[in-house]
């Protein structure tokens, strides 16, 4: 009876609802899931509330998460109110595989997990009691990607469920799942906005007399230009010539505008739709790097799944934005998105926060590992084009994307990739001119060298390379790569929190947080000081679930990240890396954590974007000391007593403080952890 009221109310509520425009509803609620090799006449259900996934409590047993099939089940309710109606199902995502039915009838599928779909639904429902169902699938498979990568792939219907419903005729939702407007930018400059608003339009009704009402708003919601035209076609383009644009202009001024269009009849609006945009123009010179706006922008940040602690890739708006914070709060310019498509809500972040977008398809290699990320199959590479092409229209009128990526690490160990990714990057470019291609090597430049505008390295100097530096490597590629920018965007090494020590040391078991800040820091001071390396991406914004990994101090994770999974630890190399990106007066000790000490002297270092510093022991003066300009105050030789330490340092009206115990007769244990989140250090 309770389920009765609900349809009910949600019918009542629509009917009350549709006069003019479309409507958008959220159906999240309601499912029933159960696996699909129970073919019972009434197999076991769980309730459950979208987003969903079947692997959230087994991530972290190593190989043994469940890849498998699962089938979801939903009652819907149609009356007379939807009569002369459309309906449309949106899924916002489903990992990796969907077969879509309603009342056992079968809609459609979708190949690919982290892209949106939609189907309409209209001639599939009955009047009365109606059933949608989706089979998703996270088993391997060789026609969809990601066919390996080192993180989890998670079953489920991981992102919204939106019921949509319109009139006869419509601004469409079926154009690979886009707004179905785009915003084409053709010229940009501060004196000029030359752009084509392209509207898709589904006409089902065979009526005439339609008109279509453009609107640029500023972002106090006035109108600044409007065009009214008669409908000619299902695809409708208006030109637009904006004097003086207020520029989308990163973290300085992160400026948008929205674009209402609205389809007409009779002078009565039947749909609208809205979609933000922010005006900027960029380039990358092959020795100068990244340009906003005609001015160098140091582009610096990090890599970043979207994944969140306890929900996996469950769309979770509050960790996401969370997340986007955190991230401002570090000094990051740009950010890659790695290693598939984000949500359309966490690239809304990143348009408001001013933060420049490599976004990347999930056509992810296979590193170091023995699996390849590139098939020579059709049915797989059908369905990686598709994915292309979703992923470009969802996101096309994103302000911070300046980047579509194509890849990360494909080997030619396998099937040669080459030609695949050219076939890929000419689709992209017929898609979106506007914005620039790359993807991510790990080796092979000669063979990758010149398929995009620009290429990224993922190199990680002190940790897997040993040999040399990054600075020294790069000069070389940047030689090799004959004219094409080269960036960097994967760097760093791995960091537990629990473990601490001086030492140079890296082992599959000892994974120290001050050494993971040495490397961070060895890495940046020979980057910094090479302009021409376009971007500077860390390898990776949190710690990581990766079924493969088994090393560290915790199985299943990989620990690169500079936060923790929980974001409750920032790790030193996070406070390195805001002494020198972040205008916020921050001072920082850093191996707080490493609180037993086993010899009478060490070293005090101190990130800080403050010039001077005054370093305080147990109450006493110690001295003061100027920053090396990469971000670091350091004393060397402090003494310390045997038993509790104080230490504290001071910069102006900043301060900070920790308590490290010198005990000579104690064990050198990797395994301390007095940690916690830092937020009185800033």
């Amino acid at each position: 009876m309770k389920k009765l009221f609900l349809l009910a109310t949600f019918v009542a509520f629509v009917s009350a609802s549709w006069a003019i425009d479309r409507k958008e509803t959220l159906l999240n609620d309601q499912w029933e899931v159960f696996p699909h090799y129970d073919v019972s006449k009434r197999p076991p259900r769980q309730k459950v509330t979208l987003p969903h996934t079947w692997n959230l409590n087994d991530v972290y047993d190593g190989m043994k998460y469940d890849r498998s099939t699962y089938v979801y089940e939903r009652p819907f309710t149609k009356d007379a109110s939807l009569k002369g109606k459309r309906v449309f199902l949106k899924f916002d995502a489903v990992n990796t595989y969907a077969d879509i039915y309603v009342n056992q009838h079968f809609v459609g599928c979708h190949k690919g997990g982290y892209t949106a779909f939609c189907f309409e639904i209209t001639k599939f429902l009955q009047d009365g009691d109606n059933k949608l169902s989706v089979i998703a699938s996270n088993a391997y498979r060789t026609d969809c990607a990601p066919l390996s990568g080192d993180f989890n792939v998670y079953g489920g219907i991981i992102r919204p469920v939106h019921l949509i419903v319109t009139g006869e005729d419509c601004i469409s939702p079926l154009d690979h799942a886009s707004s179905g407007v785009y915003i084409h930018q053709e010229k940009i400059t501060a004196q000029q906005a030359i752009f084509t608003v392209e509207t898709i339009l589904s006409l089902t009704s065979g009526k005439k007399g339609y008109t279509l009402r453009t609107q640029l708003l500023d972002a106090e919601g006035n109108k600044v230009t409007e065009q009214e035209v008669p409908v000619a076609s299902a695809e409708m383009r208006q030109a637009f010539n904006l004097r003086n644009p207020h520029l989308w202009n990163g973290r300085k001024d992160p400026y948008q505008y929205t674009v209402r269009v609205e389809l007409l009849q009779g002078g009565q609006v039947i749909d609208k739709v809205e979609e933000q945009t922010g005006f900027r123009f960029f380039h990358v010179d092959v020795d100068k790097g990244f340009f906003l706006n005609g001015v160098a922008l140091d582009l610096h940040g990090v890599c970043r799944h979207e994944e969140t602690f306890g929900t996996a890739t469950l769309l979770n708006e509050k960790a996401l934005e969370e997340d986007a914070k955190i991230i401002y709060d570090l000094g990051s310019t740009g950010v890659r998105y790695v290693h598939y498509p984000h949500s359309k809500h966490d690239v809304v972040q990143y348009d408001r926060n001013g933060i420049v977008l490599w976004y990347e398809l999930n056509l992810a290699g296979p590193g170091g590992y023995a699996s390849p990320g590139y098939v020579k199959n059709p049915e797989f590479e059908a369905s990686v084009m598709q994915n292309l092409e979703e992923m470009i229209k969802q996101n096309y009128n994103s302000p911070a994307i300046c980047f579509w990526s194509l890849c990360n690490e494909l080997s030619f160990k396998y099937d040669e990739p080459a030609t695949f990714l050219k076939q890929l990057n000419a689709k992209a470019k017929e898609l979106d001119p506007q914005r620039l291609t790359t993807f991510a090597i790990c080796y092979d430049q000669d063979k990758f060298q010149g398929i995009t505008d620009v290429l990224g390295w993922n190199k990680y100097f002190g940790w897997y390379n040993s040999q040399g530096g990054i600075g020294e490597f790069m000069d070389q590629a940047k030689i090799d790569a004959a004219g094409q920018p080269l960036g960097v965007c994967e760097y760093g090494a791995a960091g537990s929190y629990n473990q601490h020590g001086y030492e140079k040391i890296v082992s599959n078991k000892i994974h120290l947080e001050e050494y993971q800040a040495r490397v961070h820091e060895d890495n940046w001071m020979q980057m910094v000081k090479r302009p021409y390396i376009w971007c500077k991406f860390i390898w990776q914004y949190s710690d990581n679930p990766s079924s493969i990994r088994d090393e560290g101090d915790r199985k299943g994770m990989n620990d690169k990240g500079i936060v923790s999974h929980d974001r409750k630890v920032f790790k030193d190399s996070y406070y390195f890396y805001q002494a020198n990106w972040s205008e916020n007066p921050m001072l920082y000790i850093s191996a707080r954590r490493y609180t037993t000490r086993t010899e009478p002297t060490t070293m005090v270092k101190i990130y800080t974007n403050q010039q001077v510093a005054t370093l305080y022991v147990n109450g006493k003066k110690i001295g003061k000391a100027k920053n090396d300009g990469l971000g670091r105050i350091v004393f060397e030789n402090v003494k310390l007593k045997e038993g509790e330490n104080s230490v504290e340092v001071r910069s102006g009206k900043l301060s900070d403080s920790c308590t490290w115990t010198y005990d000579p007769n104690a064990k050198d244990d990797k395994n301390k952890n007095s940690g916690g989140r830092l937020d009185g250090a800033v």
